[in-house]
């Protein structure tokens, strides 16, 4: 079963504000999310969080985020080889 989390639990989990989640769906570019309602509630599935995060790691200021790190016990190298 796939686990939704609110915009709270989200923002705790990937260390930013619930506004900064708010901001992102305005101007596009963030976590995918879920909309419930028409006018109303938000969510997040634990998994494209995951995946987010995974997408934003760095080694260093200069990676421009070619190559993947293993992470979370899967390796999920992609670009040239190290």
């Amino acid at each position: 079963m796939i686990r939704l989390m609110t915009e709270k639990e989200t923002a705790q989990m990937v260390g930013m504000s619930v506004h900064w989640l708010r901001r992102k769906r305005w101007e596009g570019g963030g976590i995918p999310f879920i909309k419930m309602t028409r006018h109303g509630a938000v969510r997040y599935s634990e998994d494209a969080v995951k995946a987010y995060l995974d997408a934003h790691f760095r080694t260093s200021t200069s990676d421009t985020g070619g190559q993947r790190l293993a992470l979370r016990g899967r390796d999920t190298q992609e670009g040239s080889p190290q």
